[in-house]
């Protein structure tokens, strides 16, 4: 599973307060009012398809190719009393493959969140994640791997981890008052579970693994000015700290000042982004290079008419890599394009983007591009029942063919990765709410 740090991780709050918004943006929520005024929503989506490199192989020969089929359940619950709100979310994701059962795999999330107002101006939100997830062999700490590998590394299943987020946000300022101020307290924390058969498999490869779990704490201050109806500023101060328990070279310290904003230009038009200058270094690694420049995260809505929308979208960030110290400049552009067509119910949507992952890192000029093209036909039965026919392809490439990394710091035993690969899934989805 990936995970999202640096700018993603910024707006960690907001973005769950919207997660039951955003993920059934197709169907109408049917509300059930129950005990004491709680208001619950669920919907479940089935989805059976094709994936021609499962375990996202460079040489043809040992690509996979199965289909499968995929459960997402979701269930969501709001309470209120007298103006304070509590939200609890649960979703997961149970697929399966035809031929190739040992990357089945079962994720689950789970989030709670509570909003309390004290008087008119002050306010104090909490909120707690558990992700039990996982990682598809071929991926993160086993990209580039082939069958081989696999199995002298004792990877004969995705690798399985979990991911901690909690944080605590105190807010002055009145609902509908022009200005807003934030404190805020952050925790994240990320291991890998049932290690087991890799530990019996090779206790190098073992402890590589451990070597990625980290802890971070982040404090941030906030002020959020909404300059007009239409326009809203933020301005935030950042400190991540990093550690990593297994490998102290890599603990590092990201200090961020960053400036936002997000207007409604027009009826038609919507502008967001975020601009942050970060300096990051290596509190303990005086060889690593530290990373000094701007960090940005943009998107643009454009709907002429009412049934068709144009995004523009893209970010850069600086991310860890599974190797000491440095670090990797991720940059994602993309276009995307969704139209409704003679009947409302029937919706298209097309969408591209370029990923490109900038390592820098001591004798590494490693240099990875991931171009992503997608094609979804939508259509809505019912507000509460939705089809969904899904088409993606993906192809990456390097300018390397293969880059060696190593597993123990004694022996500097090296292990070689194979990059690039070519992949396509199509899907059939049915999505229902219930």
């Amino acid at each position: 599973m990936k995970r999202h740090t640096s700018l993603a991780s910024i707006s960690a709050v907001v973005l769950l307060g919207l997660v039951s918004y955003t993920c059934q943006a197709e169907l109408t929520p049917k509300s059930h009012i129950t005990v004491a005024g709680i208001d619950v929503q669920s919907r479940v989506g089935v989805e059976y398809g094709q994936d021609s490199n499962v375990t996202y192989q460079v040489n043809p020969m040992n690509e996979m190719d199965s289909a499968y089929t995929t459960l997402t359940p979701y269930l969501r619950a709001v309470g209120e009393r007298g103006q304070d709100r509590y939200l609890l979310v649960y979703s997961g994701e149970y697929s399966r493959y035809d031929n190739a059962s040992d990357d089945d795999y079962t994720d689950h999330f789970l989030m709670f969140q509570s909003s309390l107002r004290f008087g008119l101006k002050h306010s104090l939100n909490w909120f707690i994640q558990q992700d039990w997830g996982h990682e598809e062999r071929g991926t993160e700490l086993t990209e580039g791997f082939n069958p081989t590998q696999f199995n002298a590394f004792g990877v004969k299943t995705p690798l399985q981890n979990k991911f901690f987020n909690s944080e605590l946000r105190y807010s002055y300022g009145a609902p509908e008052g022009r200005g807003k101020l934030d404190f805020a307290w952050q925790i994240k924390d990320i291991t890998y579970d049932k290690l087991d058969e890799i530990q019996g498999a090779d206790s190098d490869f073992y402890h590589y693994v451990k070597e990625q779990e980290w802890q971070e704490n982040t404090l941030t201050a906030e002020l959020f000015d909404q300059y007009s109806s239409r326009t809203r500023f933020r301005y935030s101060l950042i400190s991540n700290l990093r550690k990593y328990e297994t490998n102290p070279a890599k603990d590092s310290a990201e200090n961020y000042a960053l400036v936002g904003f997000k207007s409604h230009r027009t009826g038609k038009l919507t502008l967001e982004a975020d601009v942050a200058w970060l300096y990051k270094r290596f509190t303990n690694n005086s060889q690593a290079q530290s990373f000094s420049g701007l960090n940005w995260d943009a998107n643009m809505n454009w709907q002429p008419v009412k049934h068709s929308e144009w995004s523009l979208y893209g970010w850069r960030r600086v991310k860890d890599p599974t190797e000491e110290g440095g670090y990797i400049l991720h940059t994602k552009v993309g276009v995307s394009w969704k139209h409704h067509w003679w009947v409302e119910r029937f919706s298209t949507k097309l969408d591209y983007g370029r990923e490109v992952d900038d390592y820098r890192i001591q004798q590494n000029d490693r240099k990875d591009d991931l171009d992503v093209a997608s094609v979804t036909l939508g259509y809505d039965f019912r507000p509460s029942i939705r089809l969904e026919l899904n088409y993606q392809f993906a192809r990456k490439r390097s300018n390397s063919d293969d880059v060696k990394f190593f597993i123990n710091d004694s022996s500097k035993r090296s292990v070689k990765r194979h990059l690039g690969y070519d992949k396509s899934t199509i899907g059939l989805t049915l999505k229902v709410q219930i």
